[in-house]
């Protein structure tokens, strides 16, 4: 067990580093008294360090999260010297074991190690009412990432590495190189583990920090410190890009949770660049992995083909459509494809992205729209309502017709495009087409002179 004397609190206090990190934990505005903060602890050099540096600072509660891989066969040793230092210091302790015998064939193993520790944080982070992560990657790990991203050709976000902090995600070393932090663990003798496989050479980020880094350093005064301002400065630039697409641009582009549509008249005159950035940042609320230069390569190919019809495949189920008007961008996930909800009186119900209502108000004015329609209820009262979405071979009457029609004819002839057509739903009474929501009535279920019961059928789209 290791006591909480071998920890020289008071050395730390002391020491240069813990003035400058004291400056940069301050500069985290957004981190308010009584937050909770979830440190990642490796057990490396790093993570310990920035353990201590937190308790030393004594200003914020925080826990204790360490991932155990199972990467090593001492991965073991890792996890107790984290376990030993958190029960001296009387800090809240969790950790994970993951059997790496789960990785699939083809995937990374780095990726894997990274999702599961994220996956896990993020668990801990819910199940505590946590505010914050934290973790140690310092100027160090700058560098290697944008070199990485580099290598990739990951465009203009890759070049802008690992931000100081990106959601919940708070990196306060980013200011400090790897050797400040090893010269300060020397100096207050923080008791740390050695991955041995940070030697391994045959994985990419272990190549660039020992065969290109290392070299590097020797050669180039301040190299960390150098290549940091650069990614400050492109971080700039792409600010300002990004200021001026979600300021000028992106209030023109109508979207909801799970679409978009982009005027082709307000991109074509565009560059590339804004074009494909412009789609970045709509997508950004549901894919924040680094997009790889076969992806960029892709979607230039597809803005720069102007036929209609013209279709692409974006990361997390997205797909792109350029239309006759515009280009639209749907999330094509859609689980309701085979599911039939009943609708019942003055009980909504949520479908496809929609909440639908069957009313009875007979002080409402007797009006039809898109998304609201007025039925004779006496037809449909004894019959079961369904929601569903359309399928081949469906038809109905359409509201002023004499004979029926193909839903599919019925929705090219109202020039419907391609995602709408795979997303449109229908309402039907004992399995009858009486309503193409949103588009036409049945014929059959329409008012008359007649009519002694109405109902209104309503359509309102939900906004997230």
């Amino acid at each position: 067990m290791i006591e909480l004397q071998t920890i020289n609190l008071e050395q730390i206090l002391s020491d240069p580093i813990f003035d400058q990190f004291k400056d940069e934990m301050t500069s985290f505005y957004d981190i308010k008294k009584g937050d909770k903060i979830i440190l990642s602890v490796s057990g490396g050099l790093d993570s310990m360090a920035l353990l201590l540096l937190m308790e030393s600072l004594n200003k914020f509660e925080f826990i204790v999260v360490h991932v155990n891989h199972h990467l090593r066969k001492d991965s073991a040793q890792d996890e107790l010297l984290v376990r030993q230092i958190c029960d001296s210091l009387e800090v809240i302790f969790y950790s994970i074991s993951l059997n790496p015998n789960e990785i699939e064939k083809g995937e990374s193993v780095e990726q894997w190690a990274r999702t599961k520790r994220y996956e896990f944080l993020n668990q801990i982070m819910k199940q505590t009412n946590s505010n914050w992560i934290m973790t140690a990657h310092h100027g160090n790990d700058q560098v290697e990432t944008v070199l990485m991203n580099l290598s990739r050709q990951s465009g203009i976000p890759g070049l802008c590495g690992i931000g100081k902090r990106n959601g919940h995600i708070l990196r306060p070393f980013l200011g400090f190189t790897k050797r400040d932090l090893s010269l300060f663990v020397e100096r207050t003798q923080i008791p740390y583990r050695e991955d041995s496989t940070n030697s391994n050479l045959s994985i990419p980020r272990n190549f660039i920090r020992h065969a290109i880094i290392k070299p590097w350093e020797k050669n180039v005064k301040n190299l960390v410190n150098s290549i940091k301002g650069s990614v400050d400065h492109i971080s700039e630039w792409k600010d300002a890009l990004d200021f001026f697409i979600v300021e000028m641009i992106l209030p023109k582009v109508k979207q909801s949770d799970n679409e978009f549509h982009i005027p082709l008249n307000l991109i074509e005159t565009m560059p590339i660049l804004v074009k494909i950035r412009l789609v970045q940042i709509l997508l950004d609320r549901t894919n924040h992995q680094m997009w790889s230069k076969h992806q960029i390569k892709i979607l230039k190919s597809f803005f720069h083909k102007e036929e209609i019809g013209n279709e692409h495949i974006l990361p997390n189920g997205w797909k792109l459509l350029r239309d006759r008007t515009s280009i639209i961008g749907k999330n094509m996930r859609d689980t309701t494809k085979n599911v039939r909800m009943e609708l019942l009186p003055n009980i909504p119900v949520e479908f496809n992205h929609y909440r639908y209502e069957l009313l009875f108000d007979n002080q409402s004015e007797l009006e039809s729209n898109q998304n609201q329609e007025w039925v004779d209820w006496s037809l449909l009262k004894n019959q079961k309502l369904e929601i569903r979405s359309w399928t081949d071979g469906d038809s109905f009457q359409p509201l002023g017709m004499d004979g029926h029609q193909k839903i599919s004819d019925f929705l090219i002839n109202e020039k419907v495009d391609r995602f709408s057509k795979e997303s449109q739903v229908v309402m039907t009474a004992n399995n009858e087409i009486i309503w193409v929501c949103g588009r036409r009535l049945a014929d059959w279920v329409k008012l008359t002179k007649n009519t002694k019961e109405t109902a209104t059928l309503n359509r309102r789209q939900i906004i997230i």
